[in-house]
């Protein structure tokens, strides 16, 4: 009896966290589909009636949304290239090769999680300033191009550490270099965590914020994330103020392709993130 009770308190639990999570999607997609009336009515309406897309009509005629979605697509993608070919050449050097202060090495790379990104921002803006690339995309893609983030590293590096050496050694009798090892033996057997990763840098990149914000002036330029906040403050200098549904239009266009791609895919996420060793 006392089981079935905290089954139940789970359950009830679990039903509540998803509630209190789904909530803003829910309202977004509802406001998303009000006219102007509605949004502004007392008490508030979560189904409105009668549904309108006009603010989805307004985004894709009255805004460079294209553009914007066009421009998180090339620095997304481009990030997701970098971090798959250049995160597991130096996750795989840490993890099987000895050299001298690896340890100390990978405990410094590791200590750069914990650096929050704003504190890089300004040296980094000096560095690119110099270099005439500010209003480019390079210094939104060029980090991942190079090293790919740390975490990415460390996960790649927890899968690595358990791949087994015999196959490893087999694959060096038979003649075979180190890069060619690690590009058509180990990569091939590490498409799990491989997957996660992508996703890992998907998310952070789609919805990156800050970054795109620094570092790209013109509009033209912007991506999916700066574009919202662009689209609400010129939203909120007009008397139509109060009108949000083109804002949560856009948010919901934004997000949508995240939520989608973790819907499908999350049967293989939860499994790359078994096979790197990391317990939840």
């Amino acid at each position: 009896m006392l089981q079935k009770s905290r089954f139940g308190l789970r359950i009830l639990l679990c039903t509540a966290l998803g509630v209190v999570f789904l909530l803003p999607f829910i309202w977004m997609l509802s406001t998303s589909l009000m006219s102007t009336t509605q949004i502004v009515k007392y008490p508030p309406e979560m189904v409105p009636a009668p549904l309108t897309l006009r603010s989805f009509a307004y985004i894709f005629t009255s805004t460079n949304f294209f553009t914007y979605l066009k421009n998180s697509s090339i620095i997304t993608g481009l990030n997701i290239l970098g971090a798959l070919l250049s995160t597991p050449i130096v996750a795989y050097g840490f993890a099987k090769y000895d050299a001298r202060l690896k340890n100390v090495w990978f405990t410094i790379l590791m200590s750069t999680m914990m650096v929050p990104y704003f504190v890089t921002i300004i040296p980094l803006y000096n560095i690119y300033a110099r270099l005439k690339l500010i209003n480019t995309f390079v210094p939104l893609v060029l980090p991942n191009l190079l090293a790919g983030s740390s975490f990415s590293i460390f996960l790649l590096h927890q899968f690595f550490k358990t791949f087994p050496g015999e196959i490893e050694e087999s694959a060096r009798i038979d003649g075979c270099g180190e890069l060619r090892i690690l590009f058509e033996i180990v990569l091939p057997n590490s498409k799990a965590i491989l997957f996660v990763v992508a996703i890992f840098m998907f998310v952070w990149t789609w919805n990156d914020y800050f970054g795109p914000a620094i570092f790209l002036n013109d509009e033209p330029k912007y991506t999916l994330a700066v574009g919202l906040v662009f689209l609400n403050s010129s939203i909120s200098g007009y008397k139509d103020a109060l009108d949000q549904g083109p804002v949560m239009a856009m948010a919901l266009l934004t997000v949508l392709p995240v939520i989608i791609l973790y819907a499908c895919f999350q049967k293989y996420f939860i499994k790359g993130i078994v096979a790197s060793g990391l317990k939840g």
